[in-house]
């Protein structure tokens, strides 16, 4: 009999959300901003490489002209537009002030975007000023300082005894790293783009425990204030209600973690001509080999850190009686959770260091720190097996301690209780 009345309430919560248009709308729209917060960095910085325009001034007063090797080396453009980079060879000091002068009053008319000033001494410090509208638009001050360098460099290979196309040859190599990742499972994407998945895995975990163990302290708050629960009490336990609201919407929670899945997976499966359409190659945006496995370990340690974080959220519900101090409780919970999400750096930094090891035991950090790790770099099973037995045991002492809470503070009307109270409250059997 139990179990049908905590079916009726795991249905109940179930449906009662999912046909809500507001689940529908976020199922549909997450997936796409995933894949927008993966390849839209990129997308927009070949952009910006792109369309970057404006004619960038180059003052010159050293002796061996290296305004002109850097001016030759930006033609077409800083990052390849229609315009160019001019050259305006200076002798003396008062040349070269007039010059600067000229430029900053074209710089203002917007004539031009900015201007570089070579001379001797700035070369010799690896120090050389510049002026303009754009100095914000780090990569094309990146290849700007690429153009010096090269010119530089060139120069004195020139002064050394090499050719002049040696020396260009010379000055101009550049060595890229083509990154690979490489584990016991085998070959399986970039390295970069490895980490924003991780990331973009641990992000979606983190907005789904906080979104639906939220709506579980509202739906406790809502009972209270509507004193629906004192009709539902009558009939089934308080823990048989509480079980049944958690596990109702950690459903919910479920699908939309599949259908999100399985939605970014379609939109992954057609990127070939989107990125096309941006003159990037599919095979720069590779992902990680997913197995099966490992999406059930995702799977699991969501689901463990979901009746965890439930039963935290349910419990303050069970301790408030108005929205306002359910914002205030709530703080230390959520503070839980971003603190797992601040860790997220330092575990991409080092996926097999000290922090990740013992994140990936505490039970309030791994639901979003293994998975974080398991998309990033193998993780011991050791590791893994102890991680999930410390959450397990960790939602059954916390669904526990909420049950007994609950039991007490859902009748609780017009105040809330105290540390002291709560604590009397989980300790009557």
């Amino acid at each position: 009999m139990a179990e049908s009345k905590l079916d009726t309430i795991v249905r109940r919560e179930y449906f009662e959300r999912v046909r809500s248009k507001w689940f529908l709308i976020a199922t549909m729209l997450a997936p796409v901003f995933l894949v927008l917060m993966l390849f839209l960095p990129a997308i927009m910085g070949e952009r910006e490489r792109r369309s970057e325009s404006g004619t960038i001034r180059i003052i010159d007063s050293t002796p061996d002209s290296v305004g002109s090797l850097i001016a030759n080396s930006l033609r077409g453009g800083v990052t390849g537009d229609t315009t160019r980079a001019d050259w305006e060879h200076v002798t003396g000091r008062g040349e070269r002030v007039d010059a600067e002068a000229r430029a900053t009053a074209d710089v203002l008319s917007g004539k031009i975007v900015g201007y570089l000033v070579l001379d001797p001494s700035g070369i010799d410090g690896g120090r050389l000023p510049y002026s303009g509208r754009n100095t914000t638009a780090l990569l094309t001050m990146q290849q700007i300082e690429v153009a010096a360098t090269k010119a530089v460099l060139t120069r004195r290979l020139e002064a050394s005894g090499l050719g002049a196309d040696q020396s260009t040859t010379l000055a101009g190599m550049r060595i890229r790293l083509n990154t690979e990742r490489l584990t016991t499972r085998g070959r399986g994407g970039s390295g970069r783009v490895g980490v924003l998945f991780a990331i973009g895995v641990a992000v979606t975990l983190y907005l789904t425990i906080f979104m639906h163990g939220s709506n579980v302290m509202r739906g406790v708050l809502e009972e209270k204030q509507t004193r629906v629960a004192e009709v539902v009490l009558s009939s089934v336990s308080s823990n048989t209600l509480l079980l049944g609201k958690v596990l109702g919407i950690g459903a919910v929670g479920f699908t939309q973690l599949i259908l999100w899945t399985a939605m970014s997976a379609g939109l992954m499966a057609v990127r070939a001509p989107i990125l096309a359409k941006f003159g990037m190659r599919v095979d720069a945006f590779a992902l990680p080999d997913l197995t099966f496995a490992l999406a059930v370990l995702i799977m699991l340690s969501f689901l463990l850190g979901f009746l965890f974080y439930a039963a935290l959220f349910a419990a303050v519900g069970a301790m408030v009686s108005t929205e306002q101090d359910a914002q205030q409780a709530q703080l230390p919970v959520v503070l839980l959770l971003v603190m797992s999400l601040a860790m997220v750096q330092g575990v991409v930094t080092n996926p097999e260091g000290s922090l990740s090891t013992v994140m990936t035991l505490l039970p309030f950090s791994s639901p979003i720190v293994l998975p974080l790790r398991l998309a990033l770099a193998p993780v011991p099973n050791v590791e893994a097996a102890g991680s999930l037995i410390v959450l397990g045991l960790s939602a059954m002492v916390a669904t526990l301690g909420a049950s007994r809470l609950y039991r007490t503070g859902v009748l609780m009307y017009g105040k809330r209780a105290t540390l002291g109270e709560a604590w009397r409250w989980m300790r009557i059997k």
